[in-house]
């Protein structure tokens, strides 16, 4: 054991050796961003062409004890998890246990008549209708069959495949179609086809009773004083969401899957890389797992996760073959904007072109927006505003919106940063400061002007990239 960890430290330290003015550069990215954030610590995670070029560890895994970060210490996922959940249902494909465009219910016993026409792909695209998360209670215990009756017994927010919303709670359902398929827990069963083949030696699913070797722990900001991460129930710690543990050096094992489209076969790959479709044919900035977006003028892939004390980021340039993961045990850590700058240093050329405020050529629309937001930190939102939103699901979005609304005092200005098509809606992006913070306002509009998707998250930056 000892001798495999000393091999395991000498690849690193090899690793940085070529790039030493680059290592020094990420360092100080990393830790400004640390000292910024006031954040424990982090793992980075930079392959270019299918080749590491850099995989370390900053800071602190855990304060109590004053242990470090290392390359192989381990973070929880969050979201960036779901691209292995995605992974393990095309294995079951190629295995002919499944088919994509089956309902789940022939995979799934005890889904409900409601989903009859929701389809294993629709689950993967986020087009299913079903809700964004289960509203379960995440301090109580429920076997699958409970679990699953909880998302069951909500209505669906649309009719399936007829629009986007992300979905947590679809992939828990995918997870759950995995245990019955294959006879094993989710996580047992990516452990052995994915994990275990790739190199990926320590990744696993959460289990906080376990003994783990090298585990972070995750860390909140509550009250202006760091805390530990408020206790879950096992339940809600292990489903196929992003349940699991990942080490810097994991994630570098699958970078290099991701570039060089190993494992899994071609038709796989391609069906990973098709972005989603809506029934009017309209194409949505999304594949299974991951989110598409353009960085400038390169196309990106990209998945956020935040989950117990734990951010996490993974970018991935698909011209250029540029991957870049970051975890840290912060809350406030502003994991996207750090994995923007290491994919810089790793090629000038993806350099970040800072945001700035458009021309509004829709200044009703904004003064709407804004109003809407207003109104929702005031908790008068109208149901009316909004289309293809179940009452349960836009209730849990309004109040934890007004939630982080109401702590940053009053709004200040409301300006519009970015305006296009994407999936069926119009798609407006807004930026707003406020006594205390700044909020960046992700809106969707069909053609009747109604709300199709509304996300609003903190921001550092003003001039952040889009």
């Amino acid at each position: 054991m000892r001798n495999q960890k000393l091999c395991r430290l000498i690849l690193i330290i090899l690793l940085c050796l070529p790039t030493a003015v680059q290592a020094d550069q990420s360092a100080d990215l990393v830790q400004a961003e640390l000292t910024r954030s006031k954040t424990p610590g982090a793992a980075i995670v930079v392959i270019r062409d299918g080749r590491v070029e850099r995989v370390q560890g900053f800071g602190q895994a855990n304060i109590e004890h004053g242990v470090p970060v290392h390359a192989d210490t381990l973070f929880k996922t969050g979201a960036t998890g779901m691209q292995f959940t995605a992974a393990g249902i095309m294995l079951l494909v190629e295995d002919g246990a499944l088919e994509l465009d089956a309902p789940v219910g022939r995979y799934l016993s005890g889904a409900p008549s409601k989903w009859r026409k929701v389809t294993i792909r629709q689950l993967l695209n986020h087009t299913s209708g079903l809700p964004a998360t289960p509203n379960g209670d995440f301090r109580a215990d429920y076997t699958n069959a409970q679990l699953l009756g909880i998302i069951a017994a909500q209505d669906l927010n649309f009719p399936a495949g007829t629009r986007y919303r992300f979905s947590f709670a679809g992939y828990i359902v995918l997870g759950m179609v995995i245990e019955q398929v294959s006879g094993e827990h989710w996580t047992k069963f990516v452990a052995r086809r994915l994990f275990a083949p790739l190199g990926m030696r320590t990744a696993r699913g959460i289990d906080e009773l376990a003994i783990v070797p090298n585990r972070a722990a995750g860390y909140e900001w509550r009250g202006g004083v760091l805390r530990n991460a408020e206790w879950i129930s096992p339940t809600a710690n292990s489903t196929a969401d992003g349940s699991l543990y990942l080490s810097a050096l994991d994630y570098a094992a699958w970078s290099q899957v991701l570039s060089r489209h190993r494992l899994l076969s071609s038709q796989s790959w391609t069906t990973l890389g098709e972005p989603a479709r809506i029934a009017d044919g309209s194409s949505c900035a999304s594949v299974p797992g991951w989110f598409m977006g353009m960085a400038g003028h390169e196309p990106i892939l990209w998945q956020a996760g935040s989950w117990q004390g734990f951010q996490s980021y993974t970018l991935r340039y698909t011209n250029k073959d540029v991957t870049v993961m970051v975890f840290a045990n912060g809350d406030k850590a502003d994991v996207q904007t750090l994995a923007r700058g290491l994919a810089a240093l790793a090629d000038p050329a993806l350099a970040a072109v800072p945001a700035s405020v458009r021309q509004d050529a829709d200044p009703v629309v904004t003064a709407r927006a804004r109003a809407l937001v207003e109104a929702i930190a005031a908790g008068r939102a109208r149901k009316a505003d909004f289309t293809d939103f179940a009452r349960l699901d836009l209730k849990e979005m309004n109040d934890l919106n007004a939630g982080m609304l109401n702590e940053l005092g009053a709004l200040q200005q409301f300006e519009m940063f970015d305006r296009r098509t994407n999936c069926s809606e119009t798609a407006y992006r807004y930026r707003a400061r406020y006594d205390h913070g700044m909020i960046e306002v992700r809106l969707g509009l069909n053609e009747k002007g109604k709300v199709t998707n509304l996300e609003i998250a903190p921001l550092n930056d003003w001039h952040s990239p889009l």
